[in-house]
């Protein structure tokens, strides 16, 4: 065996101290990957691997899901976090089967590299004994091994992995993906553990569909979104320094994680780039709010849109809660469990709330509220036509005196979008001010089809959609709120439009 390799089953002693931190290092992965490992830095060499705060999130959620889809800036660290957690769980735990696929021999070949390096720091008490260690592979003398080879549609195919490491699989050819995929769906309906991580490369292939899919809840993949901000030493400089190196093209892609595609997007992708989302403030009844309660009570005006859905699991409902005259994205809910009597009640109980909140100068504010009536929306105007209390809540919008709600068509679909769009592109006073990341990532993939805008294949629109509502609300409000009409005729759009263009190249 070379320097550094302990020798399989070599009998050993070791210090209750020793056997303490044996125990310690088994249950805590984080604990073993900052007090042992090391790792090779470019300017400073051997260095222990001090984990940043989005790293730590990183394994957090790589230990505590079965399946976790990373989408990372370029140079965050994303394969080494992932690689130390496989020499993690198979250097202190039986019979792991850890597979390590990367874009090109050579780069599995690195990553490989890397484990071996953090393997051979290791005191000799803490390491597992091996029973083969070659440049592609390890055996422990647990059982557990590591092995990592270039990605093919051949990977993991005959394998059991315990955890299979698919690294930077946005790279490799869409064929090749395919295949891939179809040897190893066997694999994750058994139990065995996937990461994926990578940078964008185009829209259309499996690592992006796979992580609107994560986003939009319709598989099982936990996302994890690392942007290059969220490093400690990078800041504007970095970026800037970055891009000139990269072309604008390149850093869209490799530092903002932006899916390039040639799909007409509803809004400017470079602008959605730009907005930065916030984590809720407080929550309340599954009610997301991006302003403390306290501010909630000053706002003077509320819109209130909802698209409902089913409550099946496919479509989600949303409500979509906005300020004005600032036009801020003040609340949201968002489900794909409840049926529409339960849905209605959700509704009652923040318009309730709105309604009751002081506003300025001791004043009730005014809540406006709508819903689309298309197919479903048809069962929330049928409960609120029985409902007694109905005129108590919120003044509800209509299109149609007849009517209650609003009936969305191709055409005051793509009226409202424009508005949006218009809203949401402008910069400064009149702009619409969006907190909710999966608003801003159902934004990103709501684009031109045919001549109107739906959500690309695998993604949501329902967030999108309550928006939009929101918008006609405006709309009403500009016939006799000054501000309101200000803000909806002092833009340039085009409400005569058919909707987008046949194409685009982003």
């Amino acid at each position: 065996m070379a320097v550094g390799i302990k020798r399989a089953n070599k009998e050993s002693e070791y210090t209750k101290e020793q056997i303490a931190e044996l125990y310690r290092c088994t249950h805590d992965p984080v604990y073993f990957i900052t007090k042992y490992v090391k790792i090779q830095h470019p300017t400073k060499g051997s260095v222990p691997f001090e984990l940043y705060d989005y790293q730590l999130d990183m394994l957090d959620a790589v230990h505590n899901h079965k399946d976790t889809i990373l989408l990372c800036s370029r140079q965050l660290g994303k394969t080494t976090v992932v690689s130390m957690y496989i020499l993690w769980w198979t250097t202190f735990h039986k019979d792991i089967k850890a597979i390590i696929a990367s874009k090109a021999m050579a780069h599995a070949t690195e990553i490989m590299s890397r484990i071996k390096y953090a393997y051979e720091e290791l005191p000799d008490w803490l390491k597992a004994g091996c029973k083969f260690y070659n440049r592609t592979s390890i055996e422990f003398d647990n059982g557990s091994r590591i092995k990592s080879e270039a990605t093919t549609e051949k990977t993991g195919r005959g394998d059991s992995p315990t955890i299979v490491f698919l690294d930077e699989i946005a790279f490799i050819s869409k064929r090749i993906q395919e295949e891939l995929w179809a040897s190893l769906a066997p694999a994750l309906s058994t139990g065995g553990k996937f990461v994926l991580t990578s940078t964008p490369n185009g829209d259309d292939e499996l690592f992006a569909n796979l992580w609107r899919g994560a986003n939009s809840g319709q598989n099982n993949f936990f996302p994890v979104l690392v942007m290059w901000h969220q490093h400690p030493d990078r800041g504007p400089e970095y970026y800037e320094e970055m891009k000139g190196k990269l072309g604008p093209i390149k850093a869209r892609q490799e530092l903002d994680c932006e899916f390039l595609s040639s799909d007409e997007l509803l809004i400017d992708s470079i602008k959605l780039n730009q907005i930065r989302t916030m984590k809720p403030v407080f929550s309340e009844n599954d009610f997301n709010f991006y302003v403390t309660e306290d501010e909630l009570s000053t706002i003077p005006i509320f819109l209130v849109g909802v698209d409902p859905s089913t409550g099946s699991g496919g479509d989600y409902s949303v409500v979509q809660i906005f300020s004005f005259p600032e036009m801020k994205q003040v609340g949201e809910y968002r489900t794909n469990k409840l049926i529409i009597p339960f849905l209605y009640k959700k509704i009652t109980w923040i318009l309730t709330k709105l309604t009751e909140l002081r506003g300025k100068n001791g004043q009730r504010p005014e809540v406006f509220w709508s819903f689309e009536r298309n197919s479903i929306g048809e069962a929330i105007s049928a409960l609120h036509f029985n409902d007694e209390k109905q005129n108590e809540y919120a003044e509800l919008v209509n299109d149609d005196p007849s009517k209650f709600g609003m009936y969305t068509s191709a055409r005051t679909k793509i009226q409202a979008a424009l508005k949006l769009k218009t809203f949401v592109e402008k910069v400064g006073e009149g702009s619409l001010k969006l907190n909710s990341e999966q608003l801003l990532f159902e934004l990103k993939n709501y684009a031109a089809k045919g001549k109107s805008y739906e959500a690309k294949i695998g993604a949501t629109d329902d967030c999108v959609a309550a928006c939009l509502v929101v918008i006609r609300i405006l709309d009403y409000l500009s016939k006799f709120n000054e501000k309101a009409h200000q803000t909806v005729y002092d833009y340039d759009y085009d409400e005569e439009s058919d909707g987008p263009m046949p194409f685009a190249i982003v």
